[in-house]
């Protein structure tokens, strides 16, 4: 439990900070592969999203297809889906919260 609270305060706190800072912000952390940033992120919160069985069903598939279109050369749709299943990373940690108190209420 202590786990998943951690790993959920962590991201929203991370989340927060993001919005915070101006569209100009080079996410790309000194790489020069913006997909690697990309699929990096994505892979490291999906593996979080697995240790506390809350990964979505879709999210690992667009993860190999990413990779398939990054390998076959089609970089900027490899790394639209990439963020698109970051995104699905996130909102899966924030449903995290959410589905620990989920039950009838009677």
């Amino acid at each position: 439990m202590k786990k998943v609270l951690l790993t959920t305060l962590t991201l929203f706190a991370l989340t927060v900070q993001a919005d915070s800072l101006d569209g100009s912000h080079n996410w790309n952390n000194g790489s020069s592969d913006s997909f690697k940033s990309a699929i990096k992120a994505a892979q490291t919160g999906y593996k979080a999203n697995l240790a506390v069985n809350m990964a979505w069903r879709d999210t690992g598939k667009m993860i190999k297809k990413a990779k398939k279109l990054y390998k076959a050369g089609n970089n900027a749709a490899a790394i639209a889906l990439a963020n698109k299943a970051h995104k699905q990373t996130i909102n899966a940690t924030a449903q995290t919260a959410l589905a620990k108190t989920a039950g009838p209420r009677f």
